[in-house]
């Protein structure tokens, strides 16, 4: 049985009273949830889960491919369930893809099915960290700074309502993972 699956404790800084497993990141394209949220599991002992390498295996194909296909609608069809099947196993840190937070059942299942943390980052250092990216397809064509403050306008309040939100413009993952660790509230933090 993973050790948080059942922690039930006191309140602690504002966080609810009943704990149930998983760490979601949250955050835009290129905030570093992938990168943190390996980190992040292998010092915390948990697996991790990764909602867009989720997607792509299942389909057997890559992302772009997707929106090629199924257009956006379908690619969120997918995302949301994985995000039910992930919600109902052990206990993880689960890195989110940028637009999980589009659909209202979305958010309702990260806040209750544990500890959201959204990883903050101004649209011109996503940028600079996208430049070379051509696996986005929301991000493709047009101007990526543009694109992003749109998504971040979208979106921003969504994230927001975190229980966790730590800016991470001027950190390395390494130092992301740290500050998230120093936030995390027991039975998190070891």
């Amino acid at each position: 049985m993973p050790l948080l699956a059942l922690w039930t404790g006191p309140c602690q800084d504002g966080f609810m009273s009943k704990v149930p497993g998983h760490l979601w990141l949250l955050g835009l394209s290129g905030s570093g949830k992938s990168t943190v949220g390996e980190i992040l599991a292998r010092e915390l002992h948990l697996p991790w889960r990764d909602t867009d390498a989720e997607i792509t295996r299942e389909a057997g194909v890559d992302i772009p491919k997707i929106f090629q296909t199924e257009g956006e609608e379908g690619f969120r069809n997918r995302e949301s369930r994985i995000l039910g099947r992930i919600s109902t196993g052990p206990t993880s840190v689960v890195s989110c893809g940028a637009g999980i937070v589009m659909r209202q059942a979305n958010r309702n299942l990260l806040a209750s099915a544990g500890l959201r943390i959204y990883l903050k980052t101004d649209p011109a250092t996503l940028v600079r960290r996208l430049h070379a990216a051509q696996d986005r397809p929301l991000l493709a064509g047009g101007s990526r700074e543009e694109t992003l403050c749109r998504q971040l306008g979208q979106r921003a309040l969504f994230y927001e309502e975190s229980e966790i939100q730590i800016d991470v413009s001027a950190l390395h993952p390494q130092q992301t993972a740290a500050a998230i660790r120093e936030r995390l509230p027991a039975p998190w933090s070891r």
